[in-house]
């Protein structure tokens, strides 16, 4: 067989790196000064809406309802008495604190809530407009009858006195007005959530008990340094105005969305951090383990650092941010990075150790050795990451552009930093001394497979054949089953039960809200607003029961007393009626004193979306002050939201709608977002991982020229790749939008280690399988080894999706392993030994393989 040779550029460069290392790592590190400043610059957005293109409808939508709406972010001020009853302090520190916050005025704090009072006067000066319509005539009705029971009686004109109607007292009044039965007390409450529900009577967003309060103040707000920025100052506030001065107990905390928004955040980017800085270290320990010196561990560590700062250096270049899908790639491509490292190193000190080669001859044969499977490997996983290039998911985008060039990055600075750190600290101190005694192939991790692989092919060939195909099988099952996770709790993240969260419940109860699930629409006029809540009804009315879309639709008309000019004429005649029976002493003045506040105004006038009050207005109201244009869907009762199915029935429902004018009304938010998301992963998965899989038999076919010898990379590939799928299938694992990605990364990186592996062993003419068992197997086990470690560090992440992303990743690397390093040494043992078999019987016995060697 030929001898391979490297092409002459890298014959050229392992020379120079060797006789002129210094120069050569003088340039990295030049280089590495301007990418490692881009690098630092690098945002964070961990939105899941950024997973989605810019174009897409929901995103256009989202956006423009985010700019239009007033106040979207709270940050509350809540106190507490810790010892005993305190009302009179709760209220002077309110009074205080309220008009400090709103003097900070826009941007910092556009709207500042903390009484009810307004609301409340605003019913209690209107209930009997909000009361049915079927209620008033029927309580016009009885005062009327008794008014005139009670004339006809003083007259002597009644004339029949057996069945007098219920007379006039505030008991009946108040019943037939209120719906209340007289004497009803309300429960005692059982737990802090009932004391602490409602605010308080006196207006204040108070606890019954009296010894807590919430103040919201309201801002939109929307950069971390900002909101930061705006709690100090709101701290400096609270601490001016001196809450012991009140009350030595009282105690004032912070919640709301972005106090919990904001430790959310930085949870994430310490999960990520902690995450990316274990697994970099993790990989580095089998690596040490393996080669045990500490010199390659710095080695490797340094082309490896030069890899991840070039990659992160051109992301601000290329894309500027990492989002939830790519902010664990440093882990991801400090694992599988690291692999060229690995194979060049364990080449150079095999050609340093048992071939007796000086330091450019033991980096020319490295050179030689490596570069075509590394380089295919690298390939081949460029392409795996390079298929989510062409998904319109941004989530796959992106993690496929970082990923693609990354991977290249991290060969190229394999290649260009690895023979120069190596020259370089041979002239310090060599890594062998030429009297120091030789030792036998050292790859430890590889001993173990070598030694079954020659010692029972025929059993390991067989137990790997039908692993492979009942694998196949079950794929075929999981694939056909529909394999999406449709429970979105599992990609979001760990929920945070800190105090703020706590307190925001708490809080909560007092303030009182309107449903955090509700979905805003936003019209461009109010006309638009019944003819978009029309059609929406009637989908809701066409539906059938089991698959109805939602709850209902709710609007600032929802908040106008219906039927108001019915309503007056009754409403007006009840309060003649009633003061004319009072003034004839009909109504004492006992019930008179309850009955006042029941009485409306004389001068009762419809309500008008402009008459509402503030509070009340507020959900419906944006930035500018225009009210009425916004719309809400609210889920579907006993439907859960997290549950991808219904959720996207539910965005779909509202996502569009033409109204009669052939407007079109467009919706967004959380459930049109994560809906796009699911329906996009799906219409692209499938396309990302065909084309992954199709260009990883491409690269391999060039590089084997179309050699039957390929079927040593397909077989084990495929094996590898269906042992995964069928793991996933028996422990009923599902992907996500973010484990997905798991599938075309493994079809990249699982055909790497039988290419290397097949690679060596043409290198070596089929001869020697026990050195190219026990020295190339076990640096691709140790390949592995340190891949699997960065996906492990990833299965320790707060967020579900990326956990999940990082066991599946673990399986199919081991997978892949095992098929590599196992049945496929067990099938070129097997046709080594027919081959063997089948030379003349004056064939050297030198010839035969042994398989007890090791």
């Amino acid at each position: 067989m030929q001898e391979r040779t490297s092409p002459r550029p890298l014959r050229v460069l392992g020379r120079f790196q060797a006789r002129r290392p210094f120069l050569v790592l003088l340039f990295t590190l030049l280089s590495l000064l301007p990418a490692g400043f881009f690098a630092t610059k690098i945002g964070f957005r961990p939105d899941f809406s950024e997973l989605l293109p810019d174009n897409k409808d929901s995103v256009i939508e989202m956006r423009r309802v985010s700019a239009r709406l007033s106040g979207i972010t709270t940050l509350t001020v809540t106190a507490e008495i810790a010892d005993g009853k305190n009302e009179a302090a709760l209220r002077a520190f309110v009074d205080a604190l309220v008009p400090k916050l709103a003097a900070l005025g826009p941007p910092w704090v556009e709207q500042v809530d903390w009484t009810s009072r307004a609301t409340k006067e605003f019913f209690d000066e209107n209930k009997l407009l909000f009361a049915e319509l079927a209620d008033l005539q029927k309580a016009r009705d009885e005062v009327v009858e008794r008014y005139e029971y009670e004339v006809q009686k003083e007259t002597g004109t009644l004339l029949d006195e057996s069945d007098p109607p219920p007379p006039i007292t505030a008991a009946s009044l108040k019943e037939r007005l209120t719906g209340k039965k007289a004497g009803e007390a309300p429960a005692k409450p059982k737990s802090q959530a009932e004391i602490d529900r409602g605010p308080h009577a006196n207006g204040y967003y108070m606890s019954g008990d009296g010894k807590f309060v919430a103040v919201i103040a309201r801002t939109s707000l929307s950069k971390k340094a900002d909101r930061e920025e705006l709690r100090r100052k709101i701290e400096r506030i609270v601490e001016e105005i001196g809450p012991k001065k009140f009350d030595p107990t009282m105690e004032v905390r912070y919640t709301g969305d972005l106090i919990i928004s904001g430790e959310a955040y930085d949870a994430i980017v310490q999960d990520l951090g902690e995450v990316g800085i274990s697994g970099v270290l993790g990989v580095l320990v089998p690596v040490l383990l393996f080669f045990l010196r500490v010199r390659t561990v710095l080695v490797m560590a340094g082309s490896l650092l030069v890899g991840l700062v070039w990659t992160f250096g051109l992301t601000y270049f290329t894309i500027g941010y990492l989002t939830s899908s790519t902010g664990f790639l440093v882990t991801i491509i400090a694992g599988n990075g690291i692999n060229y490292g690995i194979m060049y190193m364990a080449r150079y000190l095999e050609a340093r150790r048992d071939d007796n080669a000086d330091v450019e001859g033991a980096i020319e044969a490295a050179h030689k050795d490596t570069w075509l499977p590394t380089l295919s490997g690298s390939a081949t996983t460029m392409l795996a990451y390079g298929s989510l290039m062409l998904t319109d998911f941004r989530g796959f985008k992106h993690f496929g552009i970082i990923g693609a060039y990354g991977m290249l990055l991290c060969w190229l600075a394999t290649y260009l930093c690895t023979p120069a750190l190596l020259a370089a600290t041979e002239r310090v101190r060599p890594v062998y001394f030429p009297s120091q005694e030789r030792t036998k192939a050292r790859g430890y991790y590889g001993v173990l497979f070598a030694k079954l692989a020659l010692a029972a092919p025929r059993t390991l060939g067989a137990i790997g054949v039908v692993i492979g195909l009942v694998s196949v099988g079950l794929t075929y099952r999981y694939l056909s089953s529909d394999p999406m996770e449709y429970d979105m709790r599992n990609i979001d993240n760990e929920r945070l039960e800190n105090a703020a969260v706590k307190l925001s419940v708490r809080a909560g109860y007092i303030v009182g809200r309107m449903s955090q699930d509700g979905m805003a629409v936003m019209t461009d006029r109010l006309d638009q607003v019944p003819l978009l809540e029309a059609e929406l009804q009637k989908r809701l009315d066409a539906a059938p029961a089991n698959q109805k879309p939602f709850e209902k639709v709710v609007t600032i008309h929802s908040l106008i007393p219906k039927d108001q000019a019915e309503k007056l004429p009754l409403i007006e005649e009840i309060r003649r009626i009633v003061t004319k029976a009072r003034k004839r002493k009909l109504i004492t003045d006992e019930d008179w004193a309850e009955i006042g506040p029941y009485m409306p105004a004389e001068d009762l006038k419809p309500i008008t979306i402009a008459d509402l009050p503030e509070p009340v207005a507020r959900p419906f109201t944006e930035k500018d002050g225009t009210r009425g244009r916004i719309v809400y869907i609210v889920p579907k009762q006993g439907q859960s939201v997290w549950d991808a199915h219904y959720l996207i029935r539910w965005a779909d429902s509202f996502r569009s709608t033409t109204l009669p004018t052939g407007e079109t009304i467009k919706g967004s938010g959380r459930a049109v977002i994560y809906a796009d998301m699911i329906q996009a992963v799906v219409e692209d998965a499938p396309k990302a991982v065909g084309l992954a899989a199709i260009g990883v038999v491409v690269i391999i076919l060039i590089a084997f020229r179309g050699s039957p010898r390929s079927l040593g990379v397909f077989v084990p590939w495929l094996f590898g790749v269906s042992m995964l799928l069928g793991f996933l299938y028996l422990r009923g694992i599902k992907l996500n939008i973010l484990s997905f990605i798991v599938l075309p990364i493994t079809f990249g990186i699982g055909a790497e280690y039988s290419h290397n592996l097949m690679q060596r062993y043409l290198s070596e003419g089929g001869e020697r399988l026990d050195r190219v068992f026990t020295e190339t197997g076990g640096a691709l086990v140790l390949c592995s080894m340190t891949t699997c470690i960065g996906y492990f560090a990833l299965m320790f992440s707060i967020n579900r999706g990326i956990a999940s992303f990082g066991l599946a990743a673990a399986v199919g690397e081991i997978a892949c392993l095992l098929s590599a390093v196992l049945i496929l040494p067990s099938f070129l043992v097997w046709l080594e030994q027919r081959r063997k078999a089948a030379l003349p019987e004056a064939a050297s016995p030198e010839d035969k393989v042994d398989p007890a060697a090791s």
